[in-house]
């Protein structure tokens, strides 16, 4: 009978450290500090920036009947001070949460022809213990596939999932390892991937967001 040591070295790799299970999904995952890594915050950053510029705008508007100048004199100082309040208190927030995760984001990843669903894990979820998770799941030739990393995903923390069709934007970041799949304005896919595996992960994502615009794609030409 085989080891499992000699199972785990024939799963399909395309990729270092991706494996390909038995139902064609790639699967991996990733973990970075939150405290080294400031892509979570700089998001959370960005999505209260253009809440409060839009509530800016909106108000301007509201006030233009007494002037233009007037409405830009007396609103934008109170826009800049909500600006930096809300700057302040995020960063305090996310610094208490990288605390509270034990200063740990460990992602899971699941990406085929369809899509890429990214899920954030619990804090008692280890980075070995979900790999041992990879290799059972690709390795698994009976069963139910998914019932299989069933008690892997129970308790969660949040799943986001991106249809390629739907996918308008690309924006890969390869010093932060991470692919920003954006298909709104306020829909963002965060898709992490170590050094080894950036460029696959890449390459298939914009092989299968066909339509996407992609800032590598942009600088190639």
């Amino acid at each position: 009978m085989p080891s499992f040591r000699q199972e785990s070295d024939e799963i399909d790799r395309p990729s270092p450290n991706i494996t390909r299970g038995k139902d064609g999904v790639l699967r991996w995952v990733y973990e970075f500090s939150l405290y080294r890594n400031p892509t979570i915050l700089v998001l959370v950053w960005k999505i209260f920036f253009f809440i409060f510029l839009g509530m800016y705008l909106f108000m301007v508007l509201f006030e233009i009947g007494d002037g233009i100048g007037k409405a830009l004199t007396g609103l934008t100082p109170v826009f800049f001070g909500l600006i930096g309040g809300m700057l302040v208190l995020s960063t305090i927030a996310y610094y208490l949460y990288a605390l509270m995760m034990g200063g740990k984001y460990c992602v899971w990843f699941e990406m085929d022809e369809q899509g890429v669903k990214h899920t954030q894990m619990p804090r008692q979820f280890k980075k070995a213990q979900i790999l041992g998770h990879l290799l059972l799941l690709a390795g698994a030739t009976t069963g139910n596939v998914g019932a299989a990393g069933q008690g892997l995903l129970v308790g969660s923390k949040q799943s986001t999932y991106s249809k390629f069709k739907q996918v308008k934007t690309i924006k890969p970041d390869r010093k932060r390892q991470v692919i920003k799949v954006n298909s709104s304005d306020l829909v963002h896919n965060q898709v992490y991937a170590e050094a080894a595996d950036f460029d696959f992960v890449l390459n298939f994502i914009e092989e299968h967001a066909a339509a996407a615009k992609s800032k590598s794609k942009a600088r190639a030409k």
